[in-house]
């Protein structure tokens, strides 16, 4: 989803709500249920977005290999120079904001190191594995 902000650009006060779902399909399938809620707002001449994203993230655990669901959330805050964001958190190209990728980065950029199915996870020897170690 392109969001053109050329209008935006052009009048001081002109501002554009963002209340949408983002399909994230074609660049992270493993997200699901993302929402993008924020506002793209000219202030005197500073365009500014700030955004707050929210995902479900389905993986496998990093402990027992089960199924690992995570709710993900991220935020943006930041403005726009006349060649695009001042930090690289807002994919932006010929006056446009590529809603999805922007979405898209910021909530991998959340996604905890460590995917875990539970906090407590036992790991596979908590689900009746034992684990030998060959020590030769």
């Amino acid at each position: 989803m392109l969001i053109d902000i050329s209008s935006i650009r052009k009048s001081a006060g002109a501002s554009l709500k963002i209340d949408t779902a983002v399909d994230l399909s074609d660049y992270a399938p493993e997200f699901s249920d993302v929402k993008a809620e924020g506002e793209i707002r000219n202030t005197s001449g500073i365009v500014s977005i700030k955004l707050h994203m929210s995902g479900i993230y389905s993986s496998v655990c990093d402990r027992c290999g089960g199924d690992a669901v995570l709710s993900v959330e991220a935020g943006i805050d930041t403005v726009f120079d006349g060649e695009g964001s001042k930090d690289d958190s807002v994919t932006f190209t010929d006056g446009r904001v590529d809603l999805e990728k922007t979405v898209c980065d910021a909530l991998v950029l959340a996604v905890p190191m460590q995917i875990l199915c539970k906090e407590d996870c036992a790991g596979v020897e908590g689900d009746g594995y034992e684990i030998i170690y060959d020590e030769n």
